[in-house]
């Protein structure tokens, strides 16, 4: 790699792109912030996080020479916020550090002479996933390197970082993991736990949700495909259970629903528990109710709610025990 200093900007060119794309600091997560970057932020990484360039099986085209990228250097910023773009997740740290940097310009250059622009790709819709994330032992980060180092020793140890909330009060910072299913069986189901009195309130960086139990329905179910049973078979199939263990007969089934609602003012935790939880209708607008629970969906960046996603920063669980 080449570096050419003009006044705050730097000109990276790139000459070996299969190596670069399989070095370690990109596999390691070795990245920190949103358009904005730290300084040791891996510029190959933030590449891929803007969209300029993914990776690929296959090699490059013999015709391209290299990948050149001009960044322009800017003052450290006060913190440096975490997502999820083009399938790569940037980091979040809470302190100026050092000096920063964004991507001006990335190009291809042609071993024929002249250049391609690329264009970026900064927007991008988190895709939803199972939830399911079994207990595991946490271990605390103190420092980036900290966190760089355990995700290239162990994959799968998860960071737990916390936030304040709007009320300025200790929240943990959103991850599909605090929402997951603990285990498969079902008290360890997040909905479960909801049913049980929990409440999940959720947090985007200007509005808090509300997420609880609000009790059963019974629906229609679904008309076998079958046209002809024998009494025998009416007879058997006349009371079965479902999946989540609620009984069903041939015409109904009993199931759990849940209520979606924005909070109208975020109140202290010392407050909730005062007038009830979950909240009293006059402190909440109910959004969506009656809500089956595969109706609520959650990915990296957010929830999917009776088809809106709402971006989430914090997320609690309370109750009042």
């Amino acid at each position: 790699m080449k570096r050419q200093s003009i006044a705050s900007k730097l000109s990276c060119q790139y000459s070996s792109l299969p190596i670069i794309f399989n070095s370690p600091l990109v596999r390691g997560g070795q990245l920190w912030g949103t358009d904005v970057y730290t300084y040791d932020s891996d510029l190959v990484a933030v590449l891929m996080h803007t969209g300029y360039c993914r990776l690929t099986a296959s090699p490059p085209p013999p015709a391209i020479q290299e990948l050149r990228a001009t960044i322009r250097v800017l003052p450290p910023q006060d913190c440096y916020i975490s997502t999820l773009r083009n399938n790569v997740r940037s980091r979040a740290w809470g302190a100026a550090i050092g000096c920063s940097y964004c991507v001006e310009r990335c190009c291809i250059v042609k071993k024929g002479g002249g250049a391609i622009d690329l264009e970026p790709c900064l927007t991008h819709t988190s895709a939803v996933e199972p939830t399911l994330a079994p207990v595991a032992v946490e271990r605390t980060m103190t420092t980036r390197a900290a966190a760089s180092n355990a995700l290239r020793q162990q994959r799968f140890v998860r960071e737990v970082t916390i936030q304040y909330n709007l009320c300025n009060e200790p929240w943990i910072k959103y991850s599909i993991s605090i929402v997951a299913d603990k285990g498969l069986k079902k008290p360890l189901y997040t909905s479960a736990r909801l049913k049980k009195g929990e409440v999940l309130y959720l947090e985007t960086h200007s509005c808090r949700y509300e997420l609880c139990f609000s009790g059963e329905k019974m629906v229609k179910t679904i008309a076998s495909s079958q046209g002809h049973e024998t009494e025998a078979e009416k007879s058997q199939n006349h009371f079965v259970h479902c999946p989540n263990g609620e009984r069903t007969d041939n015409d109904n089934t009993l199931i759990d629903v849940f209520r979606w609602s924005r909070c109208k003012k975020p109140l202290p935790q010392k407050v909730m528990r005062s007038i009830g939880i979950p909240l009293p209708s006059e402190h909440v607008e109910v959004l969506e109710d009656n809500l089956d629970w595969e109706d609520v969906q959650w990915s990296q960046t957010g929830v999917w709610i009776a088809g809106k996603e709402y971006q989430l920063a914090r997320v609690h669980f309370l109750s009042m025990n």
